[in-house]
């Protein structure tokens, strides 16, 4: 079972990426008079058509996941999964910020449940205590796809379901579906992680690595900002607009701003300022902050608006993921302490930072320090697993006691009626 959804996993990535590049490119010519509309296209779209009738296909994806894997024993209905597909590829590629991995661990879970029970119903199997298993491993297949990472996959699925301990039985059936699905991706679909940073090899000053807890403190603080503005725009939208599509317009009149001020770069899955900031390709940033010459400060603009965004997006009900933007705002965190300190872009000691930052974010907002290491240690090489370590334990360490996903089960009802991070008789 593991090698059939971890195939399947790959799979799904492999179509999700494609699709969502094709929208990405064409979204903006449908509104060619005025292109900066295109997240309130977006977001009528998803309200009307998917969330109005699908509640549960909107929002990050994972909490779907917790809820099933922890409380339902792993039942998920394949429809939900199916309609986050087209949800997420509407929401990001017409501008709505958020990532990938959310939606996507949402749809492998979903399709391994329905695999595992189609089997078992053919070859007249009991499959008691089998849906959860195959739960997680769809989570890990598609997360191990998406980073080539087989084992940063199989430590999320299982790390985020308990934040104090995990299981074998949990970690060993994943990292297998990950192995699978790393090796399809890679070796079948011939596609590369989805997430790159081009690290140089090389060790730096022994000095530098004193920087680091303060770089972890700071990365972990920025998880805990992205939380805080999530509860709150979440809560605002819930509490004055409920039902869909309403909640969806409003969170994409800022998105709509944001494209009209030029601001687009922090929107959709910010793939290309993510590219110049993992490339070292910094010069000339600092001209775009009207006018200005202060390079810290315009990433540090840059790193609030790609949270504000991210929070409207997902806190409205439309469908985009935690992970992607944590790390896009992990690596402008750690390229606005490199500029800080004056380390110059390109070099070792300004990815040593950036590994620090990127690993401290997802350890703190995510509660995944293990997964985080392998995840951050595979983009940037294992070169920089040290200072990947430093930042997500440390992070993780002094921030644990809040997640993201503790404020985002509970932001919107699912389609039978129960909020999300309650059990049913808190519903009662």
């Amino acid at each position: 079972m593991s090698t059939l959804i971890g195939g399947a996993g790959a799979a799904v990535v492999a179509a999700f990426d494609t699709l969502l590049g094709l929208v990405i490119r064409t979204a903006p010519r449908i509104l060619p008079g005025a292109p900066y509309l295109t997240p309130a296209l977006g977001a009528v779209l998803v309200g009307y058509l998917i969330l109005k009738p699908f509640p549960a296909a909107g929002g990050e994806g994972v909490p779907n996941y917790l809820i099933a894997v922890n409380r339902d024993r792993g039942k998920m209905r394949l429809r939900d999964a199916l309609m986050k597909f087209p949800a997420t590829i509407l929401t990001l590629g017409c501008g709505g910020s958020g990532g990938i991995v959310g939606p996507l661990a949402h749809i492998g879970a979903g399709i391994g449940v329905f695999i595992t029970k189609y089997a078992f119903r053919l070859t007249a199997l009991r499959e008691k205590g089998d849906l959860r298993m195959a739960a997680i491993c769809g989570v890990s297949g598609t997360v191990s796809a998406i980073f080539h990472c087989p084992l940063g996959g199989g430590f999320f699925a299982a790390e985020i379901l308990r934040r104090e301990s995990m299981s074998y039985t949990d970690i060993f059936p994943a990292v297998m579906t990950g192995c699978v699905s790393f090796m399809v991706s890679a070796f079948g679909f011939g596609r590369e992680p989805i997430f790159q940073v081009g690290a140089p090899a090389g060790t730096p000053p022994g000095i530098l690595y004193a920087w680091l807890p303060l770089q972890a403190v700071i990365a972990g603080g920025m998880g805990m900002l992205f939380v805080f503005s999530f509860e709150k725009i979440s809560t605002l939208l819930r509490r004055v607009l409920r039902k869909q599509p309403y909640p969806a317009l409003a969170g994409s009149l800022f998105l709509c701003l944001l494209w009209f001020t030029d601001s687009g770069s922090v929107l959709s899955t910010s793939t290309p300022l993510f590219a110049r900031l993992a490339g070292g390709n910094l010069a000339g940033l600092e001209s775009s902050l009207y006018g200005g010459q202060n390079l810290a400060l315009f990433l540090l603009l840059l790193v609030l608006l790609k949270i504000i965004a991210t929070s409207f997006t997902v806190g409205s009900g439309m469908s985009g993921g935690f992970t992607g933007p944590l790390i896009v705002i992990g690596v402008g965190t750690g390229a606005m302490v490199s500029s800080v300190l004056g380390i110059n872009s390109g070099s070792v000691e300004y990815y040593v930072l950036l590994a620090c930052s990127t690993a401290g974010i997802m350890a703190a907002a995510l509660n995944v320090p293990l997964a985080a290491i392998l995840i951050t240690a595979r983009m940037f090489g294992y070169s920089y697993m040290l200072a990947a370590f430093i930042g997500s334990i440390l992070a993780f360490l002094i921030f644990k006691n809040k997640t993201i996903y503790a404020y985002a089960a509970t932001r919107w009802p699912c389609d039978n009626g129960e909020q999300p991070g309650r059990t049913r008789s808190e519903g009662k």
